[in-house]
């Protein structure tokens, strides 16, 4: 291991999906053995989900479109999901979960049951081929975005649901890297998911560290390039006008976009002067309510600083798991090529091992260190004393197929997801609060809102005249 070798820290964390989902192929289609994805046949009972009487297994999409439904993910129905038992989860309630919260009767090709094969997700497949593939990657916590994102960001979350809330920022890392003298910067390709932090307003306003995703790659060729990056894609939940594409991965987008963006920030950086000695961590907030056949192990989350859900007698909830499993891989000169790494990690290893890189013999917080000591290892475990790959690989050059998100269309009434209202009463807070700042950092923010104000005014207007 030679951890001072990596003097570039890059963290690009999208959304809602299982491991399964994006790289079960890695097995499925002989690509990568080891990897611990799907394996034919894929209709036996080490896959199956019961629901209504009816058996249903794992399948791969035929075409990478958008969803009819975003799927669920709150902690109640993750619970449905890992089916609890006590031998541990079972993992056979994702179609239960789906039917339930959509209030459909899923047919035999149930979303929630779906995989992609390699040339759906020809970025991620060759990078998982490439470099090296975390197939024991799971969230922290068994519940949704919000809180797993809080955990990846300061090793906590006093929040155990997602919804429009101010969340707090206590033990974030931008104050631990000001502390420490860490330069850091956040490229973001639409608003911030930060923007939910109101207690991070402040340091994103004024500290000149919050730039344009556009920005990324003349940073890295740049004098002075950060220690530790973290690229932001454009969130679905999140507000955009004109062209701006959805490339978060969140269901029911597509994942075109998401590839797109995965590939030119991987060109970015390999290209650049700071590959030789760069970490790039991809990796996902949470399964998003897709299937995964691995039962995240058990995990004592009192003491951790996480806040707990509440639970009844009738119906408990099990959070004495980490959540469940989800993509991951590592892309440096300094990992193993075309190697599954079996440690078990979650989003606290990121924070380990930026405590092991830049302040050695000190950990990032106390609530992390109990995570370690449970078993949740440091992405330090993965890197080589030797380099290989000085010279990057180009990734694929092949068209990506680009499936368009319904972006916008429903501007005229106000947003029905929990994120959705949780971004929208973030933007219109920060334009409310501190215009000058939010569209000097965000100009599109003060398009999006006239957009708003004048599509639901026409909407109210239609309504009242009944036309």
């Amino acid at each position: 291991m030679a951890i001072e070798n990596i003097k570039t820290v890059v963290l690009m964390m999208f959304e809602n999906r299982s491991f399964d989902n994006m790289l079960g192929h890695l097995s499925f289609e002989g690509l990568q053995p080891q990897a611990d994805g799907l394996t034919p046949p894929l209709n036996r009972d080490a896959y199956a989900n019961v629901q209504g009487g009816g058996m249903f297994f794992p399948f791969q999409r035929a075409v990478d479109e958008q969803l009819q439904f975003d799927l669920p993910h709150e902690y109640n129905f993750v619970a449905t999901q890992l089916s609890p038992d006590p031998g541990g989860p079972r993992m056979v309630g994702f179609v239960e979960a789906y039917a339930e919260s959509t209030g459909t009767e899923p047919n035999m090709l149930c979303d929630p049951m779906c995989f992609f094969g390699s040339k759906q997700v020809l970025i991620t497949s060759f990078l998982a081929q490439t470099f090296t593939t975390c197939d024991r990657w799971f969230c922290p916590l068994p519940t949704s975005t919000q809180p797993n994102r809080t955990v990846a960001f300061c090793g906590q979350s006093e929040i155990y649901q997602t919804k429009f809330q101010d969340i707090p920022n206590t033990g974030d890392m931008f104050a631990w890297m000001h502390a420490n003298n860490i330069d850091y910067r956040v490229y973001s390709d639409g608003l911030t998911f930060f923007s939910l932090y109101v207690g991070l307003w402040p340091t994103i306003f004024t500290s000149g560290r919050w730039r344009p995703y556009e920005t990324l790659a003349a940073d890295l060729n740049g004098p002075n390039p950060p220690q530790v990056i973290i690229v932001e894609p454009s969130f679905q939940d999140g507000p955009h006008i004109g062209p701006d594409h959805a490339n978060d991965n969140h269901p029911p987008l597509a994942v075109g976009w998401g590839e797109d963006l995965l590939r030119r920030t991987y060109q970015a950086l390999s290209t650049s002067p700071v590959w030789d000695n760069s970490l790039m961590v991809v990796y996902y907030d949470e399964h998003g309510g897709f299937y995964d056949h691995v039962a995240p192990p058990p995990f004592d989350q009192a003491g951790t600083g996480n806040a707990m859900p509440p639970g009844t007698p009738a119906a408990p909830v099990p959070y004495n798991t980490l959540g469940p499993r989800i993509p991951a891989m590592l892309i440096s000169p300094w990992v193993a090529p075309r190697t599954v790494v079996k440690d078990q990690y979650d989003h606290t290893s990121v924070l380990q091992f930026l405590a092991e890189r830049f302040t050695p013999g000190r950990p990032f917080s106390d609530n992390v260190a109990r995570r370690a000591a449970q078993g949740i290892k440091s992405l330090s475990t993965a890197l080589t004393a030797t380099a290989s790959h000085l010279t990057a690989p180009a990734p694929p050059s092949d068209p990506i197929a680009f499936s368009y998100a319904r972006i916008g269309d429903n501007i005229a009434t106000p947003p029905d997801s929990a994120m959705g209202q949780a971004f929208e009463g973030a933007a219109l807070k920060m334009l409310a609060e501190h215009p000058a700042e939010a569209e000097k950092l965000y100009p599109s923010l003060g398009l999006w809102k006239t957009a708003i104000d004048q599509a639901r005014a026409h909407n109210s207007s239609t309504a009242v005249s009944g036309t």
